[in-house]
């Protein structure tokens, strides 16, 4: 093995630990090789599987992925070892060429694959399983299945983010600007909102040349919200440009009302 494969692989293997380490809806159940070139995957994440005629859901799946002696020229060797019911899913093989770079590293695909078993990412125009593209086209109001955030730069670089990370019934931290969103749905927005209290503006008086001015302090709104993902509680502060929030729990990401 070349010492330029070497080093590709151990670099792969670091990043992809890394990664399922600090994301709590993946595990690597097991790798072979020294570094390793063949990995299977757990993914805890809603999607469906068909089981005789008829569709149910599925949140637990195994994926085994293997790097190939021309890699990362050519892309990995993905396949399910669970059933999974998707258009570019195949019992023999996961439509992943069509996309892949050899710089991408392999934490990104894993995050990929991921992706598209939440339903966040589908091609129908050519698939690997035409039923499943049908279904799709039929029940485009319903997707995606699972709204967590896989991307991998949310999981490895703890970098400034829009959505307001929080603890259950804790004022959250001050809210950051978002990395962008690789997905073909946006997730649908939340209804039902409990109502939230709202804070009458508090006047008050300030002499200024003789000339009585009214100054409005607006008190910023505190809500109550619950992850749709898990049902964590949580208790956030809206501000100015805060529009969506990340459960601490289990990475779903979801929005915030924006009433007033």
């Amino acid at each position: 093995m070349s010492a330029m494969r070497l080093r590709r692989l151990q670099a792969d293997f670091e990043k992809l630990s890394d990664y399922v380490r600090r994301h709590p809806r993946l595990k690597i159940i097991q790798s072979e090789g020294e570094p390793p070139e063949r990995y299977q995957l757990e993914y805890r994440i809603r999607s469906l599987r068909q089981v005789n005629d008829e569709l149910i859901h599925a949140k637990s799946h195994l994926v085994e992925i293997a790097l190939p002696r021309n890699y990362p020229r050519v892309p990995p060797q993905c396949r399910m070892l669970s059933p999974v019911f998707h258009p570019n899913i195949a019992p023999h093989a996961i439509c992943v060429g069509d996309h892949w770079s050899a710089g991408e590293p392999l934490a990104s695909l894993v995050a990929r694959i991921g992706e598209m078993l939440a339903y966040q990412s589908y091609n129908v125009k050519s698939p690997l399983n035409g039923e499943a593209a049908r279904w799709v086209e039929q029940h485009l109001d319903e997707l995606p299945l699972d709204p967590v955030s896989l991307l991998v730069e949310e999981s490895e670089t703890p970098a400034p983010s829009s959505v307001n990370e929080a603890s259950p019934l804790v004022e959250p931290p001050a809210a950051e600007v978002a990395p962008p969103v690789r997905r073909q749905v946006r997730p649908a927005p939340l209804r039902d909102w409990p109502p939230a209290k709202t804070v009458a503006p508090k006047p008050r008086l300030v002499q200024e040349d003789e000339l009585e001015v009214v100054e409005v302090v607006v008190e910023p709104k505190v809500i109550n919200v619950s992850c749709p993902g898990c049902e964590t509680s949580y208790r956030i502060t809206l501000r100015e440009g805060l529009r969506r929030a990340r459960c601490k729990n289990c990475q779903t990401v979801f929005d915030l009302p924006t009433g007033s």
